[in-house]
């Protein structure tokens, strides 16, 4: 799906500053109508006018609720015009209006001063207070940038939208040298995924067809499609999920695809080969699979990549996505082994490992080498070889991360309702967040280096 043009820059923006009143001149107040342009996705404009203004979507939310009301007032008519355009080119209907003559000053609203104007929270707002509080001690604590105005709600809000098969097509024909788009200000936007949806529907649809034939014909010529969707089905639609954030549009999907496939293999080889020669089995029981299989999927995806101009996949959003190709193929090679061997001893076994991997991916393998890849590409600038970037502590102290959730993950305990995963889930994904959203930073800061300045 096309995107909606991104929110201005702030830098081509006057600062948001009440001006000095004078008598020289008419003042002018700006009115924001509370609607959203024609033909402007709502969830897109939210994102805009929350970078524009720089306040949290659900505060931007009560601005967007078909109720006029005054944002700015005592305006010069330049200044007023410069924000009124800024606003639309944001996606939010906005007017310039002169201000009362008798006053020069009335307005209903001080807006933007939320702790004056702002009502009580809804059961909504402090749910997402508490995530924010949550999200928060986790980024402070791993040194990481702190997740800002994101929402669960506006994040998966085109999911169930409307798009043709044509966006679709058009949405997975990038990344090669003549389809990689240059970069824009849309790009440094948070995008709102839904192509991942339709994967999984169509993936689990798959699945179900595959588990019906065997359970009414019980034929072992169906079990290998029966295991290899299985394991494949939640995993591949998570890593679409990753393709989606890739704002820059700069990796095809033939490279994602190469990537499940030869980099899956390769990490489960070396992974293999280095649970041979180490011993930290006898030392770290399952948890050494924290350390080695983690350790196995990042070599495997620099050599997978050792062909490839580092100058061609530069950004962070590269490294999520290209590393959460390779912890697909690991995780689906592996859920569809444990499936073949569970299988040969007890059906019913097999049926249910394959079902509970498939709802755990999300949370494991695929984020967990995401965020490792992410630690790489962070400290490689820093360095001039491989070596030097994996033994530097610019690179361990995030790629520790993935591996100390790898390892307590493989813990032998749970805690009730599998309240360990639920934690070590939402410990990634906020990881994978806070890193998405410096990605999409890097790539405005970009954007503004090689656009020129507004006049």
């Amino acid at each position: 799906m096309d995107q909606a043009p991104a929110s201005p820059r702030m830098q081509a923006v006057p600062d948001l500053q009440l001006e000095p009143l004078t008598q020289e001149s008419p003042r002018y107040m700006l009115v924001l109508a509370g609607n959203v342009l024609p033909d402007r996705p709502r969830a897109q404009v939210c994102q805009n006018l929350a970078r524009l203004l720089k306040q949290e979507l659900p505060q931007v939310e009560q601005l967007l609720n078909g109720r006029a009301r005054v944002i700015k007032k005592q305006l010069d008519l330049e200044t007023a015009r410069k924000y009124q355009q800024a606003l639309e080119q944001a996606g939010a209907e906005c007017s310039c209006l002169p201000m009362p003559v008798e006053r020069q000053a009335v307005v209903h609203q001080p807006s933007l001063n939320w702790s004056q104007s702002a009502p009580e929270p809804a059961p909504e707002e402090a749910s997402r207070a508490s995530f924010q509080g949550a999200s928060d001690r986790i980024t402070e604590k791993l040194g990481l940038a702190r997740i800002e105005g994101f929402s669960l709600g506006t994040f998966f809000s085109e999911v169930f939208s409307k798009h043709s098969p044509d966006e679709v097509e058009r949405m997975l024909a990038v990344g090669t040298p003549d389809t990689t788009p240059p970069l824009d200000p849309s790009m440094g936007v948070m995008p709102n995924p839904w192509i991942f949806f339709r994967v999984l529907s169509g993936s689990l649809l798959t699945y179900i067809i595959f588990l019906y034939a065997w359970k009414e014909f019980e034929n072992i010529h169906v079990l290998p499609g029966l295991i290899l969707m299985g394991s494949f089905a939640v995993p591949f639609s998570v890593l679409i999920l990753f393709f989606e954030l890739n704002t820059p549009r700069n990796i095809s999907i033939f490279r994602v695809f190469q990537l499940v496939v030869t980099g899956g293999a390769i990490s489960l080889l070396v992974s293999l080969f280095l649970f041979d020669v180490l011993d930290f089995m006898d030392i770290f029981g399952a948890s050494s699979a924290g350390f080695i299989e983690e350790t196995g999927k990042l070599l495997a995806l620099l050599f997978a990549l050792r062909k490839i101009k580092w100058e061609r996949y530069p950004y962070q959003l590269n490294a999520l996505l290209l590393g959460a190709a390779v912890g697909t193929g690991f995780a689906a090679f592996e859920s569809a082994g444990y499936a073949l061997r569970i299988g040969l001893m007890n059906q019913a076994a097999m049926l249910a490992n394959i079902q509970v991997r498939g709802a755990m991916s999300p949370f494991a393998h695929i984020v967990w080498t995401a965020i490792a890849a992410s630690a790489f590409w962070a400290a490689r600038p820093w360095y001039t070889s491989h070596t030097d970037t994996l033994l530097s502590q610019r690179f361990l102290r995030l790629f520790m991360v993935p591996v100390g959730l790898h390892f307590v993950w493989n813990m032998d305990f749970t805690g009730p309702f599998m309240l360990k995963y639920v934690i070590l889930g939402f410990v990634a994904w906020v990881v994978v967040i806070s890193l998405t959203q410096s990605g999409l930073k890097e790539i405005e800061a970009l954007v503004d280096k090689t656009e020129p300045a507004t006049p």
